[in-house]
């Protein structure tokens, strides 16, 4: 009786940690997949981290002339409409993968997705990609490095990402697809448009005539 009770009792510990375990896999430093203010569905594309089976490679010009629903601009995604968000269902499970250039990186300030956190590990990379180290931002993707991800990259620094872009290293960007429906007015002027690969999932360059990944 003593044994059977023993063993209930295990299972019922198994079942509590095994839940714990998804509930931390989903927080990061306390800050829900969701984030704190804003638009949770946006935060939840934004603060993904899982890794698919594979990326699909894409050239530049294609991620740059991806189609963006009317009236999405500056609305959250709750007031979308059903036939909107299945628009952009498929587009946004992409993993995809676009050869280019960084521009430029920077710390990114607070955001709702990060909880409004100040630290600077719990803040995003900013990150341009463009398909000449000649072009300018106007002409630049927006690509994010997450500090979910990058956790996970001790090499993803500012450091080593500006070396990049100084030394004008080519560069393979890998991670979701994702409509960052926010900025419709930096079009034109600090990117070329508003889809983005976020967060970025792995980052290699070409280096001794191959690709190498930047652990």
């Amino acid at each position: 009786m003593m044994k059977h009770q023993l063993r209930i009792l295990l299972v019922v510990l198994s079942g509590f940690l095994l839940l714990d375990t998804t509930v931390l896999a989903q927080d990061f430093h306390g800050c829900p997949i969701e984030g704190k203010g804003g638009d949770p569905a946006l935060n939840r594309l934004k603060n993904r981290s899982e890794m698919p089976a594979s990326f699909e490679p894409i050239d530049f010009e294609e991620l740059t002339d991806l189609e963006v629903p009317a009236g999405v601009s500056k609305k959250p995604r709750a007031q979308w409409s059903r036939a909107t968000l299945a628009t952009l269902e498929r587009p946004e499970k992409r993993a995809v993968q676009v050869v280019g250039y960084l521009l430029g990186v920077k710390l990114e300030g607070r955001e709702a997705t990060n909880c409004g956190s100040d630290a600077p590990e719990e803040r995003d990379f900013h990150v341009w990609l463009a398909n000449s180290p000649d072009d300018d931002r106007l002409d630049a993707v927006v690509v994010e490095v997450t500090p979910r991800v990058r956790a996970r990259h001790p090499s993803w620094s500012l450091i080593n990402l500006k070396r990049f872009v100084r030394q004008r290293s080519r560069v393979r960007i890998s991670g979701w697809l994702m409509l960052d429906e926010g900025h419709p007015e930096q079009v034109g002027k600090t990117r070329v448009a508003l889809w983005q690969i976020h967060p970025i999932l792995r980052i290699d360059v070409w280096s001794a005539g191959r690709w190498q990944e930047v652990p």
